[in-house]
């Protein structure tokens, strides 16, 4: 899945978003743009009225004919590490759940960028590999974009192994955002508790597929274990979809209660959604990517 111009373009219509749906929020605790010469050079824009002219970049008018101000970020900002599921489960789905949450990870993490955090990725699997390290500012969208779409599906998931090991903690506000169907035979709930003891902040996103919400009524299925490769003939009745149903049900509803009893942010989204709704819904839910 490459992103071409026409996903970056999309990426900025994301950003706006983003602005939109977190301008009503308190950011007095938000790393957001502030100007000052004590803080770090985070970018450029435009100059608008009201800008201190001692903050436009007379070296940019010169070359360019308009004029830019700096803007400046505080040097401790929030450090954003996506882990994404890489598991063959997550190939799961016509709209697979792994190509769904490749594309989130690409917009949560420049809308990060675009905020002036810093942005890793990771890719957890059998065991978890750093993809890329501490991006900063939108111009590290091409490094992000290229990283996230080295990364590929297959193996099997063990988040207890996974976060077993210390993750990089760095000063400041740590925050994780776990892109998984949680699919784990070994449970989910150790690897996540590894990362709260660690002093990280969680953000738990559960992708799932159509076909795992709505499966064929009835028929006679090969069903194959993606992670294992153990296949089984199974005759589905309605009877046997309905428990399917109640059984996967109780699955997402056990992993969003998790999350409630442990205080921390859960979204669960669906494969097949366009990109934006996906990102609007993580972002109505409120506390992703705002400082507490």
């Amino acid at each position: 899945m490459p992103f071409g111009p026409e996903f970056i373009r999309t990426l900025d219509a994301l950003n706006l978003l983003a602005r939109r749906l977190l301008s009503g929020e308190d950011r007095a605790d938000r790393p957001t743009p502030r100007r000052g010469a004590s803080l770090e050079f985070a970018d450029y824009r435009r100059y608008a009225p009201g800008d201190e002219i001692r903050y436009i970049d007379w070296n940019v008018y010169a070359r360019h004919g308009a004029l830019f101000v700096k803007e400046f970020a505080a040097e401790e900002n929030v450090h954003v590490t996506i882990v994404l599921d890489t598991s063959a489960s997550m190939a799961f789905g016509k709209a697979s759940k792994f190509e769904a949450a490749r594309e989130l990870a690409a917009a949560l993490g420049y809308i990060a960028l675009a905020n002036f955090d810093s942005v890793s990725v990771a890719a957890a699997g059998a065991s978890l590999k750093t993809a890329v390290r501490h991006l900063r500012g939108k111009r590290s969208v091409f490094p992000l974009l290229t990283a996230i779409e080295g990364l590929e599906s297959g193996g099997r998931t063990d988040f207890k192994a996974v976060f077993a090991a210390p993750l990089e903690r760095r000063k400041g506000r740590s925050l994780i955002l776990l892109l998984t169907d949680f699919c784990d035979p070994a449970g989910y709930s150790a690897g996540i508790r590894s990362l709260l003891s660690q002093g990280h902040q969680v953000h738990m996103i559960h992708v799932v597929a159509r076909e795992e919400l709505e499966p064929p009524e009835r028929g006679l299925f090969q069903l194959v274990d993606l992670e294992t490769g153990e296949r089984r003939t199974v005759p589905l009745s309605p009877g046997t979809v309905e428990r399917y149903r109640d059984r996967f049900r109780a699955f997402c509803d056990e992993v969003e209660r998790f999350s409630l009893e442990h205080e921390l942010y859960y979204a669960r989204i669906r494969s097949d959604e366009p990109l934006e709704r996906r990102v609007r819904d993580i972002l109505r839910r409120g506390g992703i990517l705002q400082k507490k």
